[in-house]
């Protein structure tokens, strides 16, 4: 058994980690009467199935010993960066993080439709897990799936939206001094500003996710950018954009940096999605020093 403080930053206080499904039972039942605390199971390596397992034992959402167990892929980089969870960030996130956004079915988890439109699945569906995702977001809705999962017949690819994701561990980022700290308050007008330039979905309480910056010009919001998906170790940046009349002065760059250098404050690895068209963006994007991971793999279906 490994403490949480073997694992800093992706446990929390007074957890415990899990490595083998066979050790479930008697690991939970020592970590709620030793530690009243949780355990975290590492499934990183487990044969596919083993989380359906942890069902059959007893540890389903919703109930006092489901609560009790949460899995965490905690893969670990040469460097100590844990980087597998990057497959599925939503998921990591919606399991760590950001868990008081989530709606859950079963191994499905999505944020709460007024916060962000990411939904998590396992890499590996089955078939209960496919119509888990059916019920939780309906007819029309749009999902992304891992390069590994099987789509089942019926569930059409959505056109045109290919996507990249880029990581910036060497990144360091630069506080701006012009920057401001943008607040519920402003969410009218990081609203029209979206709606102007069409970053990606910001919906109404998107903006408590994370820290969202912006500059302004005779007091009006003409650039943003701010963090999303939040799986540990990693730090999403989203929703740059630039207001057209002030394009090319380096605006998004600034904030960019800005959010970066929060993210580095926190100990923290900052990463980036972009729509594999927006090539304009990647080439800002690797200028400042992020890499590309994945290339166009990130692909999303649609629910029949």
């Amino acid at each position: 058994m490994t403490t949480s403080a073997d694992v800093t930053d992706l446990t929390r206080p007074g957890e415990v980690l899990l490595t083998d499904v066979q050790d479930a039972d008697a690991v939970v039942d020592h970590a709620r009467t030793t530690y009243a605390a949780a355990v975290v199971a590492d499934t990183a390596g487990w044969a596919d199935g083993d989380r359906r397992r942890l069902e059959d034992l007893g540890f389903r959402a919703g109930d006092a010993r489901g609560a009790a167990l949460r899995t965490l892929d905690l893969t670990i980089a040469d460097d100590g960066t844990p980087t597998r969870l990057l497959n599925n960030p939503a998921l990591a996130a919606l399991n760590s993080h950001h868990a008081r956004f989530a709606e859950r079915r079963g191994e499905v988890v999505r944020y709460l439709p007024d916060v962000s439109v990411w939904t998590g699945i396992p890499d590996r569906p089955t078939p209960a897990d496919w119509e888990d995702v059916r019920a939780l977001l309906g007819p029309g809705a749009v999902v992304r799936v891992g390069t590994s999962a099987v789509v089942p017949d019926g569930w059409p690819a959505a056109e045109g939206m290919r996507g990249v994701q880029l990581t910036g561990e060497d990144v360091e980022g630069e506080a701006d001094a012009e920057a401001v700290e943008l607040t519920p308050d402003d969410v009218p007008e990081i609203l029209e500003l979206v709606a102007r330039t069409k970053p990606g979905p910001f919906l109404p309480r998107t903006i408590e996710l994370g820290r969202y910056v912006g500059l302004r010009r005779e007091g009006r919001l003409v650039a943003m950018a701010g963090e999303r998906l939040h799986p540990p170790g990693w730090t999403e940046i989203s929703a740059v954009c630039t207001d057209d009349a002030f394009r090319g002065q380096g605006l998004g760059r600034r904030l960019v940096l800005d959010v970066v250098h929060g993210i580095r404050a926190r100990g923290e690895a900052p990463l980036l999605h972009a729509a594999a068209g927006n090539t304009g963006a990647i080439r800002l994007y690797q200028h400042l020093g992020f890499r590309l991971r994945e290339s166009g793999a990130l692909r999303f279906v649609q629910v029949p």
